[in-house]
């Protein structure tokens, strides 16, 4: 018998940035960083409701679909393309999000490549709303991208996706100390696997 492999039919382009962010929820990453003799760790952990506003949906007021009922289950509406990007388009808003959808298919590619951390401290930056702990910057989908993560609860370890933006004529970097990246994880929380993507902490053996 001939093997039948039933793949999942790409609506539009936001079906498939909430394909893309749908793989990352069976990940974690386990960051350890430094600076000037100080170790910090965290975990970067994702949920399915934190994608509304890394896409910048929150901005769309203009559409009921998007602003009532939770937000996991937009997700999951985005995922059935039952809201698609015809819908978003009719915003009068959108333009003020869509820069983001096509950096955002390649988010996990820049998670997995990513070395470049920076402590975020937000009173440097006295014009942005941005609230977040730690910056990481890097290559989405080939395009220069910010990555802003703050803790899920009030445990600064577990990190979450606050928002997420190509760089533009603002460089959010500037004056924000940089980390030097230690160790990088990502764990399969269903299957326990770990790859180490980086690791500066390995022993070396004595000559």
């Amino acid at each position: 018998m001939g093997l039948f492999i039933l793949e999942r039919i790409i609506v539009d382009i936001i079906q498939e940035c909430a394909l893309a962010f749908e793989k990352l929820l069976i990940y974690e990453y386990h960051f350890v960083i430094g600076r000037k003799g100080q170790l910090k760790e965290f975990y970067l952990r994702f949920d399915k409701s934190d994608f509304h506003h890394i896409l910048g949906l929150h901005k769309l007021r203009d559409i009921a679909q998007i602003q009532q009922g939770k937000r996991d289950k937009i997700f999951d509406k985005l995922i059935d393309g039952s809201i698609s990007l015809k819908l978003i388009q009719k915003s009068t808003f959108y333009e003020q999000m869509k820069d983001r959808i096509f950096p955002l298919i390649g988010l996990e590619k820049m998670l997995d490549d990513n070395k470049l951390i920076f402590r975020y401290n937000e009173k440097i930056q006295k014009f942005s709303l941005i609230k977040a702990d730690y910056l990481l910057e890097g290559e989405a989908n080939e395009i220069s991208t910010f990555l802003f993560l703050g803790k899920r609860n009030d445990d600064e370890k577990e990190q979450m996706c606050r928002t997420f933006f190509p760089a533009a004529d603002k460089d959010y970097t500037i004056g924000q100390p940089q980390y030097t990246l230690l160790k990088k994880e990502k764990r399969n929380i269903q299957t326990g696997e770990i790859i180490i993507q980086y690791d500066r902490m390995i022993s070396k053996p004595n000559n």
